[in-house]
């Protein structure tokens, strides 16, 4: 079976498997229209549900975002999200926090997206998953369970989450959702120190064994607490390692649709597939991107994509990420340190040489 293939049963087995035949269908064909005819929508839309959280993780790409004030987007102000999203012609909606599951309605949220003919899927830490819980989400019409994990080894994981048992929790709502039967994947992400030591080998591994769907590895990403964390990017050697990590079918970089171990994975925001609305909501390029281009309490999501896809963010090289990027950091990072309140409102920046931009990754 060719890489192509394996990456489109893995993608059928975690999207589409639970899914019904009409939302299949449906979203297959607003795939088609995606691949073929340039649709102007994301495929996915992340909405945040939450930004609290239990944990205080050593990476955390929200932290700059969790001390802001403001209201969680009510119940039907995610579903008008939601809705707003399936008109563009979105597939996949991803729930994400802080910990989405602290919210008291995600089931009624998934429920709402299901009925939309969409694939909502779903990122956590695992500290309130149970049977009990793994069982009304699926059967709310959950399509996937991202559950983080960031080391194999349980005190490991637990310190750089900064909570005791978190491990334990992880793991075994990992197994309750494989007996469950609903698709589920490992979320962890590469530093040169998990590489070269060999626990990302070894968290593949276990992720085998618990009979997870997949792996997904998450680029590090200059943001939150990794901010100014240059050390921990990759080196080349570290690259390349990660590369043989890397498994069509099972082991992914980021998404499912980018194979580019040996550079950063495309910004799926760049290349318009992806888009961002906060628990505020803010509609942001990225979650780690602190950028709001407006709110959709005050336009609709359709205007405010808008002003994102034509401004010229949008001239930076899409094979880089924004936040690893040179030139946007040396725009952008002194008014992100300094700022009162996050995320920043971008304003127009003069077309310089942002699509030449480079990556921020050592040598």
């Amino acid at each position: 079976m060719t890489s192509k293939l394996k990456v489109l049963r893995l993608a059928y087995r975690l999207y589409f498997r639970n899914a019904s035949f009409l939302t299949r269908f449906s979203c297959g064909f607003r795939l088609l229209r995606h691949r073929f005819f340039g649709i102007s929508a994301p495929i996915s839309v992340m909405i945040g549900l939450t930004y609290r959280c239990q944990c205080r993780c050593v990476h955390c790409g929200m932290k700059l975002l969790q001390d802001a004030e403001g209201a969680e987007l009510s119940t039907e102000e995610v579903k008008k999200v939601i809705e707003a999203a399936r008109r563009l012609g979105t597939v996949e909606i991803t729930l994400f926090g802080g910990e989405p599951l602290l919210r008291a309605d995600l089931e009624e949220i998934v429920a709402h997206a299901r009925d939309s003919r969409m694939l909502p899927s779903l990122d956590t830490n695992g500290l309130e998953l149970s049977a009990e819980k793994i069982g009304g989400l699926k059967g709310a019409g959950l399509s996937a369970l991202k559950v983080s994990l960031d080391s194999p080894d349980v005190e490991e994981h637990d310190r750089l989450r900064g909570v005791e048992g978190c491990f334990e929790k992880a793991v075994t709502g990992l197994r309750q959702a494989v007996a469950a039967g609903l698709p589920c994947a490992i979320s962890t992400y590469a530093t040169r120190e998990n590489v070269r030591s060999g626990d990302l080998r070894r968290l593949i591994e276990l992720g085998r064994e618990l009979g997870v769907t997949a792996v997904r590895i998450i680029d590090t990403t200059l943001s939150g607490c990794f901010l100014h964390s240059l050390p921990r990017r990759l080196a080349e050697p570290d690259r390349r390692e990660l590369a043989r990590l890397l498994e069509p079918g099972f082991v992914f970089l980021e998404n499912l649709a980018s194979s580019r171990a040996l550079t950063h994975p495309i910004c799926s925001a760049l290349a318009r597939r992806y888009a961002y609305v906060s628990p505020y909501g803010d509609l942001q390029p990225c979650c780690f991107v602190p950028l709001s281009f407006g709110n959709v309490r005050r336009d609709p999501l359709r205007k405010i994509l808008g002003r994102l896809w034509s401004s010229n963010l949008m001239d930076y090289d899409p094979g880089r990420c924004l936040m690893n990027n040179r030139l946007f950091r040396e725009k952008y990072l002194s008014q992100i340190d300094s700022a009162a309140k996050l995320p920043l409102e971008f304003r127009e920046e003069g077309r310089r040489e942002a699509e030449m931009g480079e990556d921020c990754s050592a040598s």
